[in-house]
């Protein structure tokens, strides 16, 4: 599994891991939209092979996914936005996710059949 390190994500968006465990490869980042309040928590772990997101409004939460077999996880910046790509590897389908941190906290995941 590819997935960034939490030097990339210090360089890339100004954050820090909320969580770190060395024995899991897992990582978690929080981040809160300053306009809406929407607030984003990614993690994922090398070990397992998981990506989770957690949308919050008003420390409420309204939504969790989350999938095993990630295949790869980077940190992308276009004229969108920046934020978080990851390809799950999900036998004879296509998944990705992309959840975006600037400039709006938003998530985007998609699973399609491969025909």
């Amino acid at each position: 599994m590819k997935f960034p390190s939490t030097n990339d994500f210090l360089e890339e968006f100004g954050i820090e891991p909320a969580e770190v465990d060395p024995s899991l490869a897992l990582c978690r980042y929080i981040k809160t939209s300053k306009n809406s309040g929407l607030e984003v928590e990614i993690s994922f772990s090398a070990v397992i092979g998981s990506f989770q997101v957690v949308l919050r409004l008003a420390m409420q939460e309204i939504a969790i996914i989350s999938s095993e077999n990630v295949k790869a996880i980077e940190l992308v910046r276009d004229n969108s936005g920046a934020g978080v790509r990851v390809v799950f590897d999900i036998c004879e389908t296509t998944s990705e996710a992309r959840v975006t941190l600037e400039p709006e906290v938003s998530c985007q995941w998609w699973t399609l059949r491969d025909v």
